[in-house]
């Protein structure tokens, strides 16, 4: 039978959260950050651990579903179960199912789009007064189980992935460790091996410089990795009254500046482009490096660079700084080894991300089928 709007399957029932929950809200305790223990015992938030302490509050399988600071849209995984012990903070409300099949629900209420529950300004809230008049579509008990059980299964299948992608990067953060932290006596530094510089951005209110056949790269694009393509594009007038410059492929791009953890990270062209102001362009000398092996290079110091450049906030990189970097040169035979080598690995890595990227869509295509009730499993 179809789910239409306001009703529902032949067989369930509509319940409200605190008719199938007990809420445990009033025995969290939130622990600011100076005055936690370290321990093994996880400490939730909104969003999932935070932290590891000493000492737990629960001991029990629980729903947690983030108050304030959570993404409640569709999909979005608000709502996560914990089991053993634990301590959650005043930012997650704490269901403890008593009539209904605490996975079903979990996935119920990550199924719908929350986000018509939440109140308040920029930052919005899930009060405890909402959250308990949320009404949830209850199937029957075997029911929830089977629907449990379907959804748990692409879960582990997900969570296997999952690991290991962590596996191989980890793997492939040995071999940088390898390749880039030996035979320090032969460093060199980078300004002795390529051309550094940055770019510009043409005047905004000139409408003849945008929107051209001209790639322009911003810093936010470093996340990518590789560019083949960017947001944004200026015309050869624009490039002709900035101080943007026309970039090979093959260029490496580090981040100067940009949001959250942008900044030190870099990026290789795979595409003709210019940037703008907030990247370092740096143009190997071919014969003395390989372009990919530097782009590796400052893939494995990226850390380093948050580092030397102020760590969080408003800090930044500086041409010096890119320039007086120094990096490991063995001969250019060595330096297409190690770039395929890394290569490989990088490979496998997507290769995970893309069957967990499938898992993910196969998942939500469940969802939507099975919570609906649009598709009833068979019992």
């Amino acid at each position: 039978m179809k789910n239409k709007e306001n009703t529902i399957p032949k067989g369930w029932q509509i319940k409200t959260i605190d008719q199938v929950c007990y809420n445990l809200d009033n025995l969290r305790v939130p622990i600011s950050k100076d005055k936690r223990i370290k321990g093994s015992i996880p400490y939730y938030g909104a969003t999932g651990v935070l932290d590891y302490v000493s000492e737990y509050i629960f001991d029990e399988e629980l729903l947690l579903i983030g108050e304030d600071g959570a993404d409640w849209s569709k999909f979005a995984e608000s709502a996560y179960l914990v089991k053993g012990k634990s301590w959650v903070n005043n930012h997650a409300h704490v269901l403890k199912c008593k009539k209904i099949n605490q996975v079903y629900l979990k996935e119920y209420l990550n199924y719908k789009d929350l986000n018509l529950y939440i109140t308040g300004g920029t930052r919005g809230k899930l009060t405890k007064g909402i959250l308990s008049k949320i009404p949830v579509a209850v199937p029957t008990p075997e029911e929830q189980k089977k629907i449990a059980e379907i959804l748990s299964c692409v879960d582990e299948d997900i969570e296997k992935t999952d690991e290991m992608i962590k596996k191989t990067q980890k793997l492939k953060k040995g071999l940088m460790q390898e390749f880039f932290a030996k035979n320090k006596e032969n460093y060199t530094k980078i300004a002795d091996l390529a051309e550094v510089f940055t770019g510009g951005t043409p005047n905004t209110t000139r409408k003849e410089y945008w929107g051209g056949g001209i790639k322009w790269m911003s810093s936010g694009e470093v996340n990518l990795r590789r560019v083949y393509d960017t947001k944004k594009t200026i015309t050869q007038e624009g490039l002709d009254n900035s101080n943007a410059r026309l970039l090979p492929t093959g260029t490496v791009m580090v981040a100067l500046a940009g949001q959250g953890k942008t900044r030190g990270k870099a990026a290789l062209l795979e595409v003709e482009s210019t940037c703008n102001q907030s990247l370092a362009a740096i143009i190997a000398h071919p014969v003395a490096l390989n372009n990919e092996f530097l782009f590796f290079n400052f893939e494995y110091r990226y850390e380093e660079l948050r580092n030397i450049s102020g760590g969080e906030g408003r800090a930044g990189l500086n041409l010096r700084i890119i320039k007086d970097i120094l990096i490991p040169v063995p001969n250019m035979l060595e330096q297409k080894k190690i770039v395929g080598i890394l290569s490989a690995v990088d490979d496998k890595i997507n290769i995970y991300k893309q069957i967990k990227r499938k898992l993910t869509e196969l998942k939500k295509g469940l969802m939507q089928d099975l919570l609906s009730g649009e598709i009833r499993v068979k019992i």
